[in-house]
């Protein structure tokens, strides 16, 4: 149980009073506080009353008393002994948490770390049968702190060491469900989970993982506006969809192409920038015709390979058709200088002729 002296502690920080201070009020001297705080003497029972009023207290509040019973918060001694080294080993650990358990015995922190030091001494156990007893009480621990806790860190650092729990004792698909109790179930869950189920979860992860970082890149890349940034997004894109068939990707290379094309431009490689433009409007167009079918299409990539892409465009509505807007385009102030090449021109013509091609379809349809 925490002592009056680091109770008298706490509650002068609270106060914002210094030794000096409460010592004046008392009419002790700072030293005398001092020795109080680190445990080295207590207060005459005389100066309990006088040190209540001043610290703005109840005398129950000053000694501790009823505070176990009401979700009592450790200091920093009552888990100190967790930080120590050695407590890796649970031989070691498993005695200081009895210890602290009898002082704290309310505390979810040292049950959790009981029930750790009880998961960890099973494996020290050459007997099945006592292997399974320690297993049983750091389950049933696990379980009371699950219970019990309305602290996050506690709740998801037991879920954690419950699921490689069930694990151990062949509970896999309990180990699943807990799994997905926990903050980290993404990553729990490729314990889990086995064969074909695994390999789909893996894919979903890497999947929204790469979204998620490409939306981080693609940031960075629009405040530093770097060639070279830019280059590195579309190569990695590249590396992962060998075959082009970028499906929902095309959403993260189509800015890059084009960024690509307009620092060219700027940078007076003419020719590079109208072979970038020319990507960009294939990548356009290829999107467009992934965006229209209605049934879901697959991904050919090795790393996607169990995914489909569902068709969730939204609809742009335009009296333009796709290649008149790209046109259109090409032709804004950002590629004025491109507009005499001979390259550029002949891009220009394949759009036009890509979009008369379109009208002929949708005339006969």
């Amino acid at each position: 149980m925490e002592h009056i002296g680091q109770r008298i502690k706490d509650l002068r920080k609270k106060a914002d009073m210094t030794q000096d201070r409460l010592a004046d009020y008392l009419g002790v001297t700072a030293q005398a506080v001092s020795k109080w705080e680190l445990g080295q003497a207590a207060p005459d029972l005389a100066l309990i009353a006088p040190l209540c009023r001043v610290l703005g207290v109840t005398a129950d509040e000053l000694l501790g008393i009823g505070q176990e019973d009401t979700g009592q918060k450790e200091t920093e001694e009552s888990l100190s002994f967790i930080r120590h080294p050695e407590t890796v080993d649970p031989r070691v650990l498993y005695p200081k948490c009895l210890s602290a358990a009898k002082d704290y015995p309310k505390s979810l922190w040292v049950q959790f770390w009981l029930a750790a030091a009880e998961e960890g001494l099973s494996d020290y156990e050459k007997s099945d049968g006592k292997k399974e007893e320690w297993l049983d009480a750091a389950e049933k621990r696990y379980r009371l702190v699950l219970e019990e806790t309305k602290d996050e860190t506690i709740r998801s650092n037991t879920l954690y060491r419950m699921v490689f729990l069930l694990l151990k004792r062949g509970r896999r698909e309990e180990a699943a469900e807990t799994a997905r109790l926990s903050p980290q179930a993404d990553y729990l869950l490729q314990f889990c989970l086995e064969g074909e189920e695994r390999i789909l979860h893996l894919q979903r992860q890497a999947h929204r993982k790469l979204a998620e970082f490409l939306n981080v890149f693609s940031s960075f890349n629009r405040d530093t506006d770097s060639l070279p940034l830019l280059k590195m997004q579309e190569k990695l894109l590249e590396l992962i969809f060998p075959d082009g068939n970028y499906l929902r990707f095309f959403n993260w290379l189509i800015p890059v192409l084009e960024r690509e094309a307009v620092l060219l431009t700027r940078a007076g490689k003419e020719e590079e920038a109208v072979e970038k433009l020319r990507a960009y409007c294939d990548a356009e167009l290829a999107r467009d015709s992934v965006n229209m079918p209605p049934e879901p299409i697959p991904y050919t990539t090795p790393l996607f390979d169990r995914l489909k892409q569902t068709n969730d465009a939204p609809l742009i509505v335009s009296s333009l058709s796709l290649p008149a807007r790209l046109c259109h385009f090409l032709y804004g102030p950002d590629f004025a200088p491109l507009r005499e090449r001979d390259d550029f021109k002949a891009l220009c013509a394949e759009l036009e002729e890509e979009g008369t091609s379109r009208r002929r379809v949708t005339s006969r349809e």
